[in-house]
């Protein structure tokens, strides 16, 4: 089983943009839609956990 992607910091985050670009840039396959999604996922939470700091 594969660990779940977590997002801690801004580097974090920019690290998974990244990975994303270099993903898109590969021949779609289930994996890669399973990477997307995980990223999405990640970066979404960050996104919302950065907003509710903000408050």
């Amino acid at each position: 089983m594969k660990l779940p992607i977590v997002i801690h910091s801004d580097e974090d985050y920019d690290r998974a943009q990244q990975r994303v670009k270099e993903l898109n840039a590969m021949p779609d396959t289930a994996d890669k839609e399973k990477e997307l999604h995980a990223l999405a996922e990640a970066m979404l939470s960050f996104e919302l956990r950065r907003e509710d700091a903000d408050d």
